[in-house]
């Protein structure tokens, strides 16, 4: 059996050369389909990862349900983090099918589980593949309407009817659109193989690549191409940069800010003599001796340098302090959070789209370390573990969406702490009701 971990990774691209859609040699003379063992050590990670993606599709769902029924009028619209949470849902979900089910089929050896799985493969694969192409748009869009709300006073015409309230609703339809028409021809590209004549079961049944796909070299640059700049290296690359902007942004802004509150509370004052200003108040210090008077001033020059130097850095240091109180001012602190709390999505997000850009390079690079010493059509133990890893880090960021916005953002926080309480004490009132009854 074609295994989801190696074969069908949700974060590979699906060439030819990858061991997710493997060239057939010879149907003919191939009696059982591609298949490999899982160690208890891999089994048990999966199987941890399975209940992680299913705490996440839980948080993700609450985190969509506190988004649409909960207004934030003076903060950045939540449209495009509902859909965030709608697409990590979809990605925790499709880890189970995929991954959860292909290890407990080869670990528990689970008949009925192994017919169902290959009924439903293809289109599941499919629509993993559509949202992970969903997910850098969606967060494209939702870090440059937060862009947005920091540089104000907008005047770019498309920008202004992009993030309107009818504009933001059709970009994100004609987005979600155009991703999935971009992954459909993947549905043609997948078939399940069968093979009636393999002595073990669990070996009778594989997906791979379609007879035409090796064939096409028109697909091949489409899908294995341009379709991977699309989806990693574009998003990449405009998310690095926006949030670059973003944080540069904020850090300028504050600094001006915390000057001015320096400015204005901390004067830099010793005796209610400003030190700026000690050469206005030389003469009822100096004595009046001409000839002592050019040393004097000069000494005196220079412990005020010295004196200037040390109130700077006293300044620099309060500065800090000040910083750390005092809140920026011209941005309410609601509209900090939705910020902060989309450069720390973004930020997860590049860290499995780092490790995924890794992989697409060793798999484009056609390099020897993802190679099998002995057999060809197998993975080798780094290429297993390491797409272990990068499936399960872009499962998890999915998944801890909604612990990002509880530490970062106290309104979401709030709104999330309610809609539990409100939930236990519904689910609470209905039990005392049955139990009465």
């Amino acid at each position: 059996m074609t295994s989801t971990i190696t074969y069908f990774d949700l974060t590979t691209s699906s060439s030819p050369s990858h061991p997710l859609l493997i060239e057939m040699e010879d149907e003919e003379e191939q009696i059982c389909g591609d298949g490999e063992t899982y160690t208890l050590a891999r089994f048990l990670f999966i199987f941890l990862s399975i209940w992680i993606a299913f705490l996440g599709i839980v948080g993700n769902l609450v985190l969509f349900y506190v988004f649409i029924k909960h207004k934030y009028p003076n903060t950045p619209p939540t449209l495009y983090p509902s859909a965030l949470a709608i697409l990590d849902s979809i990605i925790c979900l499709m880890y189970i099918l995929l991954f959860g089910a292909d290890a407990m089929v080869n670990f528990w050896q689970w008949h009925s589980l192994f017919l169902i799985y290959h009924i439903y493969i293809v289109p599941a694969f499919v629509i993993s593949r559509i949202t992970q192409l969903a997910i850098p748009y969606m967060l494209i869009f939702a870090t440059l309407e937060r862009l947005v709300w920091i540089v104000g006073d907008l005047r770019n015409k498309i920008l202004k009817k992009m993030y309107s309230h009818q504009g933001r609703k059709i970009t994100m339809i004609l987005s979600l659109s155009i991703c999935v028409i971009l992954r459909l021809p993947t549905y043609f590209a997948v078939e399940v193989y069968e093979y009636p004549k393999c002595d073990d079961f669990f070996r009778s049944k594989t997906a791979s690549a379609s007879p035409w796909v090796p064939e096409s070299l028109v697909y091949h640059i489409y899908d294995f191409h341009l379709l991977s700049i699309a989806q990693t290296v574009f998003p990449f690359i405009v998310l690095i940069t926006f949030n670059f902007i973003i944080v540069r942004r904020l850090y300028v802004i504050k600094y001006n800010d915390r000057e001015e509150i320096t400015a204005s509370e901390i004067p830099l004052k010793t005796n209610s003599v400003d030190y700026g200003n000690q050469a206005e108040h030389r003469p009822s210090i100096f004595p009046p001796d001409k000839e002592t008077e050019s040393k004097d001033t000069s000494l005196l020059y220079s412990k005020t340098l010295m004196l200037s130097d040390q109130m700077k850095i006293y300044n620099i240091l309060k500065l800090f302090y000040v910083s750390m109180i005092f809140p920026k001012r011209g941005m309410n602190s609601a509209v900090k959070s939705a910020i902060y709390t989309m450069v720390a999505i973004v930020s997860s997000y590049l860290l499995s789209n780092s490790l995924h850009l890794i992989l697409t390079g060793l798999e484009r690079s056609n390099s020897v370390l993802l190679r099998h010493p002995t057999d060809p059509n197998l993975a080798s133990t780094f290429h297993t573990i390491f797409s272990d890893i990068v499936s399960f880090v872009y499962m998890f960021t999915s998944a801890i969406r909604v612990i990002i916005y509880y530490i970062c953002n106290s309104t979401i926080r709030a709104d999330l702490k309610q809609s539990i309480k409100t939930f236990f004490a519904y689910k609470s009132k209905n039990i005392n009701g049955v139990v009465a009854i």
